[in-house]
Order: C-alpha cells, then sequence, then structure tokens
C-alpha cells in the first residue's frame, strides 16, 4: 500500500469513527441549546408572573399559563421543568409541551403555577439544524478527503517522479540524474541528498572499475614472467627430486593465482554490467561443441556421457553462455569420478546435467559462494558456480543443485524464446 493511499484510508477510518459521534453530540446539542431557550421563556414568565401577584394580588393574562393548584404550603415543592405529551382538540392528537412547574402566593394563599411551552416547531427545528449542520459536517470531511487527494498529487508528484527516475537510473550510465525541483523543502533536502550519494556511489565505482582493470592487467604480468621463470628451473638439470617438487608447487599455484585474478575479475564485470550485449544463443549448439572440446579428459576418466538435448534458443550474452554452460559440464566431468556416467538433458524450460562424484557433506545452498568447494580437488578454485550465480541473476535463470548420495545434479532453469530444429 502506498503512501497516499495508506494515509488516506486512515482518514476515512477516523472520519468513519468521527461523524456518528459528531452526529449524536451535534442533535443533543442542539437539543439542549433549545430546551435552555425554551426554559429561558418559561423562567421570565414565571418572573412576571410573580411580579403581578405581589404588586396586584392576581394572576396576570398568560400564553403559557397551563393550571393553577391550591396547595398547603410553598415548602418542599422545588422548581422543575418536564416535557410531556398533552391532547389538543384542535389537532385531535397529542402535541409535545415543555412544562414549568414552580410555586407562588395568591393573597396569602401558596398556589403551584404550572406554565407551558408547545415544543412542536422547536422539536421541527431541532431536527432542521440537525440535518444541516450533519450535512455541513458531512461535506466539511468530504472536502478535506479531496482536498487531501489533491495536496497529496501536487506535493508528492515531484517525489514519484524521481523515484521513477532511480529506478530507471544505472551507475554505468555517463550522464548525470536530473531531479525534478519542489516546493516542499524536505524534499529539496532530500533530493541533494540523493544527488551527492549518487555521484559518490558513481565515482566510487569507476574507481573500483579501474582498480580491477589494473590490478587483474598488472598482476598477469609478473606472474607470466614467474612462470616462465618456473619452466626454465623445472627444465634445468641440477636439481634435485624435492628441489623439482617445490618448483612444481609453486608453478601449480601461480598458474592458480592467475585463473583466480581472471574469475575475480569476470565477477566484477558480471557485476558492473559490462555485458549488456543480447545474443540468440543455440543452447543445444554450444553444449555439443563444449562435450566435443572435453573429449581427451572424458575419454581419459572413462565417462559415460548421455545426452538428450531438444533444439531450444535463448537471449543473452553469447560470452556468459558459453562461461556458465561450460562451467555446468566443467564442473560435473572434473568432479566425476574414473568410469563414471554424466547425462544432461535439455528442453524448452530447463537443463538438467546429473554426474556421479564423491559424496559431499557440504551444504546445497554454500555450494555458490565464493571459494566454495564441492570437492577436496586441488584444480578447483571455488568460483564457478559463483560466477554461474551472477549470470543467473543477470537473467532472470533459476539455479538448483539436487544430491542424492553419489548422483549430483545441476538444474539450470531459462524461459526458452524460440524453438527450432535439430
Amino acid at each position: 500500500m502506498n503512501l497516499v493511499k495508506k494515509t488516506n484510508t486512515h482518514y476515512l477510518i477516523f472520519l468513519a469513527f468521527l461523524f456518528p459521534v459528531m452526529i449524536v453530540v451535534d442533535y443533543f446539542l442542539i437539543q439542549y441549546i433549545v430546551n435552555s431557550e425554551v426554559e429561558e421563556i418559561l423562567l421570565h414568565e414565571q418572573e412576571r408572573i410573580d411580579f403581578h401577584l405581589n404588586r396586584d394580588g392576581k394572576l396576570p393574562p398568560s400564553n403559557y399559563l397551563f393550571e393553577t393548584v391550591p396547595v398547603d404550603d410553598n415548602k418542599g415543592h422545588s422548581p422543575v421543568f418536564k416535557d410531556t405529551m398533552l391532547y389538543e382538540g384542535y389537532a385531535e392528537k397529542n402535541i409535545p409541551y415543555r412544562t414549568y412547574t414552580f410555586t407562588s402566593s395568591l393573597n396569602s394563599q401558596p398556589i403551584r403555577i404550572t406554565l407551558k411551552h408547545v415544543l412542536l416547531e422547536i422539536n421541527e427545528l431541532i431536527w432542521l439544524l440537525f440535518v444541516t449542520t450533519s450535512f455541513i459536517i458531512f461535506l466539511i470531511m468530504l472536502g478535506i478527503y479531496f482536498i487531501n487527494q489533491k495536496i497529496y498529487k501536487w506535493a508528492w508528484n515531484p517525489f514519484f517522479e524521481n523515484l521513477a527516475k532511480l529506478k530507471a537510473y544505472n551507475v554505468t550510465q555517463k550522464d548525470s540524474i536530473h531531479l525534478k525541483t519542489s516546493r516542499i523543502n524536505e524534499f529539496e533536502e532530500l533530493n541533494k541528498v540523493i544527488t551527492t550519494l549518487i555521484d559518490q556511489v558513481k565515482k566510487d565505482f569507476q574507481n573500483l572499475k579501474e582498480f580491477n582493470e589494473n590490478i587483474s592487467h598488472e598482476i598477469q604480468t609478473p606472474l607470466a614472467i614467474i612462470r616462465n621463470k618456473v619452466v626454465v628451473l623445472l627444465e634445468s638439470k641440477n636439481l634435485d627430486e624435492k628441489e623439482l617438487q617445490r618448483v612444481e608447487a609453486v608453478y601449480q599455484e601461480t598458474n592458480k593465482l592467475s585463473k583466480i585474478g581472471k574469475s575475480l575479475t569476470l565477477i566484477s564485470r558480471i557485476e558492473n554490467q559490462e555485458f549488456k550485449r543480447m545474443d540468440r544463443v543455440d543452447v543445444h549448439t554450444m553444449i555439443a561443441n563444449i562435450l566435443s572440446n572435453m573429449e581427451e579428459i572424458i575419454n581419459f576418466k572413462n565417462i559415460k556421457v548421455t545426452t538428450e538435448l531438444s533444439p531450444v534458443t535463448i537471449e543473452c550474452d553469447h560470452i556468459l553462455a558459453d562461461i556458465l554452460l561450460t562451467n555446468l559440464i566443467k564442473n560435473a566431468v572434473q568432479h566425476n569420478k574414473e568410469g563414471g556416467t554424466l547425462k544432461i538433458s535439455l528442453n524448452q524450460e530447463r537443463l538438467e546435467i546429473s554426474n556421479t562424484g564423491e559424496v559431499s557433506k557440504i551444504a546445497a545452498e554454500k555450494l555458490f559462494r565464493r571459494f566454495q568447494k564441492g570437492s577436496s580437488a586441488k584444480e578447483s578454485l571455488g568460483l564457478g558456480l559463483a560466477i554461474n550465480q551472477k549470470i543467473c541473476e543477470i537473467y532472470g535463470f533459476q539455479m538448483e543443485y539436487v544430491r542424492q548420495g553419489e548422483k549430483h545434479t545441476f538444474i539450470l532453469c531459462f524461459k526458452a524464446v524460440e524453438s527450432g530444429t535439430a
């Protein structure tokens, strides 16, 4: 739920609870005000009647007089207001009245006087005021809601436009990002912070890219020199057996270091999205070529290969596709046992590569981490599957690993864009 919708939802919930409360309070408030006005009229009439009784000794004419009743004394009879229904013959129905009863004295005789005031029009006035004010309250709430909608659209429009630009922004692009200005101080401050961060990230990215390129290039030169010197030592006849083993170890580790540097550079290039070309790759043809190139080692290890390849074409960088498939097949051959089996199955939805090998105790999810080896093979760098994982992340492929005893299966799921004939 976005911010605007969430805020308006809270407004509506608040107004939904507030509106009936305001209506009830409004009704009783109006009723109280109107009754107070009626009571003031009756109290004023009481004062007028008491004045005439004291001065003239008789009841004055009154439109509000309802009844007078003699009483024994005027003690214990406190004034009281009351709502009642009285039958009126002219209307042939009960009419609501507000009555006021008090005690006074007529010629030294205590009397109880009751005044009345019709409430028929008053009740209609109450309902009229109630409906009117309720409608006004409803219009105010409705207006607040739609005004907030307009304010949100106006105030948040630069934010959402900038958000769309940030989503589409790529740190590898040369052009700087231009965020839309806003009259909201907080948004302007946010734009400045984002722009500063993007410039810093872009600068760090460029520095890191140059560092990776430089270190990859500079390391390979001394490594090549070391290998050449080691080869000269290996060809020398002045070394004894132990010295020869040590020189061979140096040569192997030098080759390993060179491969690690190239692999890490490749991972860095993939993460930096330097492979943007989209080619149409014939997966089945590429697999056949890889198997042909690895035929010698397959025959050397006496591995039985079984293939079920359907014609499948996908869209991705041709170089990355070759690296991905080569790593998977090379991994299945390299970690296979003598006289083992290798089965490759390909269809429009996925590629399955199964091979026999040692029982591995490493958790399946750890195999795709850098420098995580699935076996104790010395020639393994533990970077092949990490490279594959990065390639899969770029194109939305999914790679899974299933282990059943000595059987190891890698499953590569992808969406085929074309099927052809073999």
